[in-house]
């Protein structure tokens, strides 16, 4: 990365009213309440509507890789420290930015409960880094998809999560179970209050279990290699097994195959590839961050706890959790948890979000939140521009009706729009994907598909160490390539997982007759002799 300080550019687009306050709309008028609007376009539903498709596998590993290039201080300083923006005297707080309620709210009008709390985001312009006028938010986590959540946790390197023996992270044992150090100075985010879904946890600690499971393997492979060697080669392995697994295992099965190739985001053949551009910005756009929101539609807020035979045990509220995952390492719930992302489905895309999500408190934390309305609000006041913006700035089709929206919306949803919006330029980003259309060949909304493209092509143009470059320092041999190629998160379950001998064929798919349940014995795995340094001699 050449140039660093280009990592905080922003957003794409962005639009405020008065420096950083939230747009009026086109009228001049306040925007319809964040609320308000989503009551009218997401139904709280008490009960799920299952993905056909996803178990929790595929959905966990959406906040996972969000972390490797975003942070979510925003959502710590709003639960954790800014939590008085629903006490009137603070209404006008320049920090609060509160979601207020209609007296007619169909849950809380008789409550008296009139507010839900809502902060500022963040910028580097509060702490004085930048002299910009435009309003940057603040970024804590690198630009590049190279596991920062694991090797760069809390941005204090590498050294404070090595044991500097034979490449192995510090680790330790609990009740037959390996987990990051728990104790106070420990790097590991599992066991810390700023860590909000046990989704990330899991991912999290498999992969700091399959770094020390490819330290061994090239430890016994290559008896002469020093620590360091051992620990380079391997992260070097970890990541790229990441980077594999992120574009041609996980958002090769949210957009279609044929769609990332003809984007140019994954090669049609295994060889290498290089498309590496010096002189292409390393950044991440505030849309690619904030888009990621959209998978609250997707997200469960019970867990159906089952052993590793299959047999269910209880459900879990996962909302209980919430900052406080070390439960995880209580008995074997790590094991009823993996079982769980492995077993049951993940919501389905149907223009609903989970009740409790949506209208229930978090426990300790909040006593009422509305997920989605709260993206909303974050939304405006990011300075994100209108959703028909992006589909401009994506296909040059310029939206100048509601009926223009046809062919991205459906008709009903349409209705409901020039309800809420007085104008079509009005219409918040986050909504526009909330309600638009599945793309052909995928599973998401193809505007949500366009930012995520946006932002993984300038990650793979910008990075020269990408793993599928031929001439990058420490480049993969084309037969180890080969070997990265089969890396999958079946296979990563079978490797570090609590408990598996069996794994979905296609381990993010839900289990089916096209899908079923394999032994570990048929997933392919890596060959470590590609890795066999011949200048070792056997000890």
């Amino acid at each position: 990365m050449y140039q660093p300080e280009e990592a905080c550019k922003g957003n794409l687009l962005h639009t405020y009213d008065k420096s950083y306050f939230a747009r009026l709309a086109q009228s001049g008028d306040e925007l319809p309440l964040a609320r308000t609007v989503r009551l009218h376009l997401l139904k709280g539903e008490k009960e799920k509507s299952s993905s056909p498709d996803f178990n929790n596998l595929l959905l966990g590993f959406a906040p996972f890789t969000f972390n490797d290039i975003g942070s979510s201080h925003d959502v710590e300083n709003a639960l954790l420290s800014t939590t008085y923006c629903c006490e009137e005297e603070h209404w006008n707080d320049y920090v609060c930015t509160p979601n207020l309620l209609t007296a007619d709210d169909p849950v809380y009008q008789s409550t008296g409960i009139n507010c839900m709390n809502s902060t500022r985001p963040l910028t580097f312009q509060d702490y004085k880094c930048t002299r910009e006028a435009v309003p940057a938010p603040l970024k804590k986590a690198t630009t590049c998809y190279d596991l920062s959540q694991v090797y760069n946790v809390y941005n204090e390197g590498d050294q404070v999560i090595r044991s500097f023996v034979k490449g192995q992270l510090t680790v330790e044992e609990d009740d037959g179970h390996v987990y990051p150090p728990s104790s106070p100075n420990a790097f590991c985010p599992f066991n810390s209050e700023f860590n909000s879904l046990l989704s990330v946890v899991l991912y999290e600690i498999w992969f700091v279990r399959h770094h020390n499971y490819l330290a061994s393997k090239l430890a016994e492979l290559n008896p002469c290699w020093s620590d360091e060697k051992l620990f380079n080669v391997a992260r070097n392995m970890n990541i790229a097994y990441y980077q594999q697994v992120l574009l041609y295992e996980w958002l090769s099965a949210l957009e279609g195959r044929s769609n990332l190739i003809k984007a140019g985001i994954i090669n049609k053949y295994d060889g290498f590839r290089d498309l590496y551009d010096e002189d292409e910005d390393p950044e991440v756009t505030l849309e690619y961050a904030f888009a990621f929101r959209w998978f609250h539609l997707m997200q469960p807020t019970v867990a159906k706890f089952y052993d590793r035979h299959g047999n269910f045990i209880e459900d879990y509220s996962l909302l209980s959790t919430t900052f406080h995952t070390g439960f995880i390492t209580d008995g074997d719930n790590i094991e009823y948890l993996t079982q769980s992302m492995i077993r049951d489905g993940c919501r389905a895309y149907d223009s609903t979000v989970a009740y409790d999500l949506v209208n229930d408190p978090i426990p300790g934390m909040q006593e009422r939140l509305d997920v989605a309305a709260g993206d909303l609000n974050k939304c405006r006041n990011l300075g994100v521009a209108p959703y028909v913006d992006y589909i401009k700035h994506f296909t040059d089709i310029d939206i100048k009706s509601f009926d223009d929206l046809s062919a991205f919306i459906p008709v009903d949803k349409i209705k409901l729009l020039k309800y809420l919006y007085g104008d079509v330029k009005d219409i918040d980003l986050i909504v526009g994907l909330w309600i638009e259309k599945t793309m052909e060949g995928g599973h998401i909304p193809p505007t949500f598909a366009n930012i995520i493209n946006d932002n993984v092509m300038r990650a793979l143009k910008s990075d020269r160490h990408w793993y599928e470059r031929p001439n990058r320092p420490d480049a993969f041999t084309e037969a180890q390539l080969k070997e990265i190629r089969k890396a999958s998160i079946a296979r990563l379950l079978c490797d570090v997982g609590d408990g598996i001998s069996e794994v979905p064929r296609n381990a993010i798919y839900n289990i089916s007759p096209e899908n079923p349940l394999v032994s570990c014995g048929q997933i392919m795995g890596i060959d470590f002799s590609a890795w066999k340094d011949n200048t070792c001699k056997s000890s």
